[in-house]
């Protein structure tokens, strides 16, 4: 009996997912390939690839045009914002580890020094960005691929968020009932942090911050109760953004 590969995704490294991704890049972006999974529009393609011997996949190619255009925007305006400190501070800049890997500067006794950008580096950084490759022995479709691998991802990301950032890998009890009301008390930690997540993700946060880094920052903040009402300080910029996003009123 062969067993079901659900849709499982290989790292763009992995050779036979260069090997897709190279095979596709010409071909993906058109109308016929676009396929529309909640609020995203990708493109997606199905091939039938000889795995082992004996042994064919059905490997699901997907390219998403505008996670690939923002990470190249997002990499470009980091060079650049690179090249204009080391122009500025060529000697402190010059050991950089990130000026070294995507800049080459020269020290010239009649120009001072010269800044050039590796674009065979950045080429290479972007040559997979945007892309997802999924194999399946199962599943025909990409539609049907890629909304499997997303339902699966949820639930392993939500574990995930049980064990790490929960500290529930061990549960540490010793009674059945303290068992089960520590993982109810984390799921309902789980539903939050899946929540605050969404709002971080629909607001750009992750580019200037993390969920920590988030949290942490609203610890400054206190309440007082003056002549009836509630006052939150003290509240800066930061704190103003996060209560936009959250659709709180901060009270002040």
């Amino acid at each position: 009996m062969q067993s079901i590969i659900r849709p499982h995704s290989l790292h763009v490294s992995h050779n036979f997912a260069k090997q897709q991704v190279e095979s596709e890049k010409k071909d993906i972006d058109t109308v016929d390939n676009t396929i529309t999974v909640g609020e995203d529009i990708l493109r997606g393609v199905t091939k039938t690839r000889s795995w082992k011997a004996n042994t064919n996949l059905f490997a699901h190619i997907f390219l998403n045009i505008e996670q690939a255009h923002h990470t190249k925007n997002k990499l470009y305006g980091y060079v650049s914002s690179l090249r204009n400190k080391i122009m500025a501070n060529p000697e402190d800049m010059a050991d950089n580890s990130d000026c070294t890997k995507y800049l080459i500067v020269r020290k010239s006794k009649d120009t001072g020094h010269t800044v050039s950008i590796r674009y065979d580096v950045l080429e290479n950084e972007l040559a997979t960005a945007g892309w997802l490759v999924c194999v399946s022995n199962h599943v025909e479709t990409p539609t049907e691929a890629i909304s499997l691998y997303r339902a699966k991802d949820v639930v392993e990301k939500g574990f995930s968020r049980l064990k790490n950032c929960l500290d529930l890998a061990r549960l540490r009890v010793h009674s059945d009932n303290a068992m089960q009301s520590k993982i109810f008390i984390g799921f309902i930690a789980l539903i939050l942090t899946a929540h605050i997540h969404k709002v971080m993700m629909e607001n750009d946060f992750y580019q200037t911050m993390t969920m920590k880094k988030l949290l942490k920052s609203l610890e400054s903040l206190r309440v007082q109760y003056i002549k009836g009402n509630r006052i939150i300080f003290p509240v800066s910029k930061l704190h103003k953004d996060i209560f936009i996003a959250f659709d709180v009123e901060p009270f002040v």
